[in-house]
């Protein structure tokens, strides 16, 4: 969120030999200008961007304007899951993929990605020093971590989130 298309742009060609998967929310998210202006001066680089639009407002302008290859909505801060599924379908209908912004890091996000056609990969934020297994870091209980490079969200009831008996002792002394 920090480039402006000029600096984007040199930035892709300069890297264009390394042949990068994509770059990711490079444009202040509410200059919708901007990312119509930088699809057309570099349309042979992935573009992913979406993780600080909230609604899905915005998220079906760029999937009419195609100014993304992939779309990134964080189900935390763009409205939940029935958000993302109206973000899902307009991604879907252009031909847009959704990769949700920390979607491995929740069960809400777990759940709809493995759920959604749409959606090719889980991003997952490690959030352990390096060394430190993923299973040592904090996590919700019943929240699923990957393992490998694979996640495989609970199959318990709801999302299968559960809560700690200690989470409960202050409220029942």
């Amino acid at each position: 969120m920090a480039f402006d298309v000029e600096y984007t742009v040199r930035l892709a060609e300069t890297l264009r030999p390394y042949k990068l998967k994509w770059i990711e929310e490079y444009l202040i998210p509410e200059d919708l200008d901007a990312h119509v202006a930088l699809r057309q001066r570099i349309p042979w680089q992935t573009l992913a961007t979406g993780e600080h639009w909230y609604t899905h407002v915005p998220f079906q302008w760029a999937a009419n304007h195609k100014v993304a290859d992939i779309l990134q909505p964080d189900i935390n801060w763009c409205g939940g899951v029935t958000t993302c599924q109206k973000i899902a379908a307009a991604a879907d209908a252009a031909g847009i993929s959704v990769i949700m912004h920390g979607g491995g890091n929740s069960v809400f996000g777990q759940h709809f990605s493995i759920a959604t056609p749409a959606v090719p990969w889980l991003e997952c934020f490690v959030g352990t020093a390096p060394g430190v297994p993923l299973e040592e870091g904090w996590r919700l209980p019943g929240q699923a971590i990957p393992k490998d490079g694979w996640l495989t969200p609970t199959d318990a009831p709801g999302f299968g989130l559960e809560i700690a008996a200690d989470w409960l002792a202050p409220f029942f002394g």
